[in-house]
């Protein structure tokens, strides 16, 4: 499912990468589970564990945790897909690669993630971080783009939510926000550790 090669080529050369990889058939299928799951999604909340708030200007989204170990059957080979990735990075790149850890993200219209970063603790073990776009449709108007920066602070690429897609980078390297949706924003949001998660 996923351009392994390519995304090897893109973290590589430039640390990050988009490729389509799901059809309009698998995203009906998941976005029924985004419609029959819709009250089970909580409000997303910032801070260090232990003393996290919602605060909904830094973020609006609402989200809801999978077990990556026990996908449900809609998103089908989507967990292959990220353990064939993981075992390839290891080889290729040696990154040490253990688990990962994911959730539904949706973005009602008018919310929004401001700038921050998925390793800002110093005892952060993320590695890189992954999204696939979920919703059925998009276009350019329509909001909710990811925007990487450098380490500068300067927009290095503004990342088109296209359905079905697939994006990763490294952690560390790259801040990033979502910019205003439009309307609804759905994906698959997660990251690769570099230890084993209990």
């Amino acid at each position: 499912m996923l351009e392994l090669d390519a995304i090897l080529t893109d973290l590589r050369d430039q640390g990050w990468s988009q490729q389509p990889v799901l059809s309009a058939g698998v995203l009906e299928k998941i976005g029924g589970y985004f419609d029959a799951n819709r009250a089970r999604f909580k409000e997303a909340k910032v801070g260090p564990a232990g003393s996290q708030r919602r605060e909904a200007s830094i973020r609006g989204d609402l989200t809801l945790w999978l077990d990556p170990r026990d996908l449900p059957a809609e998103f089908g080979a989507v967990g292959a897909s990220l353990s064939e990735l993981r075992d390839l990075l290891n080889e290729k790149f040696y990154l040490g690669l253990k688990d990962y850890e994911c959730h539904l993200a949706l973005y009602p219209p008018g919310s929004f993630y401001r700038k921050h970063s998925d390793r800002f603790e110093k005892t952060s073990s993320r590695v890189l971080s992954f999204v696939f776009y979920l919703h059925r449709s998009w276009e350019k108007g329509d909001g909710g783009e990811l925007l990487l920066y450098n380490q500068a602070g300067e927009v290095l690429r503004e990342v088109e939510p296209r359905p079905g897609s697939f994006v990763c980078f490294l952690s560390e390297e790259f801040p990033h926000e979502v910019r205003l949706a439009g309307k609804e924003r759905r994906s698959l949001t997660g990251w690769f550790h570099d230890k084993t998660l209990s």
